[in-house]
This record gives C-alpha cells, sequence and structure tokens, in this order.
C-alpha cells in the first residue's frame, strides 16, 4: 500500500482553524443583547400586575417594578392589559432607582427612548405618587393634570 504524503498540510489545518475562530466570533456576536445608547436591554417575559414586570436579559431574570406609580383597583386590569400589549416580549431599557436586597428593583422602564411610566399616567390609567422622594414628580403631575382635564381613564368616571 502507497503511503499518502501531504505536503503544506498546515495551511488546511490553519484555514480550518480561522474558521472555527470566525464561528465562535460571529456566535458570540449575534447571541449578545441589544443595547440603545449604550446601555443593555432587558426583554419583557411576563406582566405581573399593572406596574410589575419579569425581564429577561444578560444572563437573569429579575423582577421589575414600575417606581412611583399608584395603579387604583379600578383600572388594574386596563394597566395590566395595556402593559401586556405594549411590553410582552419586547425589548425595554430600564433605569433602577431603587435596588432593594429583597422584592423586585424598582425604576423607569423605556421602550424606543418613550418612558412607560410617562405614558401610563398619560392615558389615565395610573396616577403619580405626590409623595415620591427618590426623583422629581413635577413633569409626572403636569401629566396628570393633562389626562384629568381631558377625562382619560380613571378620570373618565
Amino acid at each position: 500500500m502507497a503511503k499518502l504524503k501531504l505536503k503544506n498540510e498546515w495551511k488546511l489545518w490553519a484555514g480550518v482553524g480561522l474558521l472555527f475562530l470566525l464561528l465562535i466570533v460571529y456566535l458570540y456576536w449575534i447571541s449578545r443583547p441589544p443595547t440603545e445608547g449604550g446601555q443593555p436591554l432587558w426583554r419583557v417575559t411576563q406582566i405581573v400586575d399593572g406596574r410589575t414586570l419579569k425581564l429577561r436579559g444578560s444572563g437573569k431574570i429579575i423582577e421589575f417594578r414600575l417606581i412611583g406609580l399608584n395603579v387604583p383597583a379600578s383600572e388594574e386590569v386596563e394597566a395590566r392589559d395595556f402593559l401586556t400589549k405594549t411590553l410582552t416580549d419586547k425589548w425595554v431599557r430600564i433605569k433602577i432607582e431603587r435596588d432593594k436586597q429583597t422584592g423586585p428593583k424598582e425604576g423607569f422602564a423605556y421602550i424606543s427612548g418613550e418612558d412607560i411610566t410617562a405614558r401610563m399616567i398619560r392615558l389615565g390609567l395610573a396616577t403619580i405618587a405626590h409623595e415620591e422622594k427618590d426623583f422629581d414628580v413635577r413633569p409626572y403631575i403636569e401629566l396628570e393634570q393633562e389626562a384629568q382635564n381631558a377625562k382619560r381613564g380613571l378620570w373618565n368616571k
């Protein structure tokens, strides 16, 4: 039986190695979560209630509550439906204001740059917690007055 001699087989192995390396880089690149403004986005996996979300991103799952919102019992179903239609399986950017050891993290959620808290207040699905001290509530009070004057949501009753 004749021996098969391969000359320059290192070129073949170098090519295979390069393809393998390119495959790894590609898989890493596509597996990263998307970003907005340099901050990672989180995928909304579940709406727990009218102001609480379950988010998945960066290898972990967290419970996140929209800060400073009061959702009256009469608007709970509408608020939850709104969040479900607007956020389920969408990517959101979050800004955490309170990071407790137990319970959900609290803060603001943004979809395509729009503040979800502001949108809910503008639609009359919630009111702002006027006693809130962790952030400036004045812009939200103006939105609440706008919804009240236009008789939207809970102000329509």
